[in-house]
């Protein structure tokens, strides 16, 4: 995989080539102080994985991947913790908190690696896809990241949300609102004032009630007919 590090810092920039150095599959084709130096490299559509870091100067690494319209993998490193969630809403492929280990660092290439021989598969025997969004809860200060498809339905309780998956139960504090508004409207459909589904998962309608996975869900009259007009459209 070619490589770049976006990194101000000189002894972060020396670490990491360090690193990369001791990865036979990794090749480093270029170290940057800040973003607007990198530019040009990027848009050659020559860089299979971008290390970035975040506070940079001139632009941030976020808006840096805010900007770029076809990203390599990222692998973001940084000394902020607040990032995680932003950085994984915009899809990297991992989040490396300074200072880390070698064997951190080589968890997250090897995600790197695998990501990038599946996708390499899959651009010669079909087109590529688009990257599947993925759902970020924030629980005591712990990260869970999600996948859409196995998310069943979302309840509120007051102050806190719950996420029923197909796995476990995820409760976290917050508005059921702030949700019906991030989740991607294609599955996710409210049907009443503290429910949202995910439309793949319900089994049946009846009435003004749906089943999800044996659980009975009320449908408020208000949400009924934007409920009803997603749930007859074709996944």
């Amino acid at each position: 995989m070619r490589c770049i590090i976006i990194e101000d810092e000189r002894p972060a920039q020396e670490v990491l080539k360090e690193f990369i150095g001791q990865c036979p599959a990794l090749e480093l084709k270029g170290v940057y102080a800040n973003a607007m130096e990198a530019q040009s490299m990027l848009n050659s559509g020559k860089v299979d994985l971008l290390f970035l870091d975040i506070n940079l100067p001139l632009i941030s690494g976020i808006e840096l991947l805010k900007s770029i319209k076809n990203p390599p993998q990222v692998i973001i490193t940084t000394a902020y913790p607040e990032y995680a969630i932003e950085g994984f809403n915009l899809d990297v492929t991992d989040y490396l908190l300074k200072p880390f280990s070698f064997s951190r660092f080589l968890k997250a290439t090897n995600k790197a690696l695998k990501q990038f021989q599946n996708e390499t598969v899959e651009t010669i025997t079909k087109p590529a896809k688009e990257k599947e969004y993925s759902i970020i809860l924030n629980i005591d200060k712990v990260l869970h990241k999600l996948s859409p498809h196995d998310v069943l339905y979302l309840s509120s309780d007051r102050d806190y949300v719950e996420f029923h998956t197909t796995q476990r139960k995820y409760v976290m504090v917050g508005a059921l609102r702030k949700w019906e508004i991030e989740l991607p409207k294609t599955s996710f459909v409210r049907i009443h004032k503290s429910h949202i589904v995910n439309i793949r998962s319900v089994d049946q309608v009846i009435g003004n009630q749906v089943k999800v996975r044996g659980q009975i869900l009320p449908i408020g009259r208000k949400y009924k007919p934007e409920f009803l007009k997603a749930f007859g459209k074709p996944s």
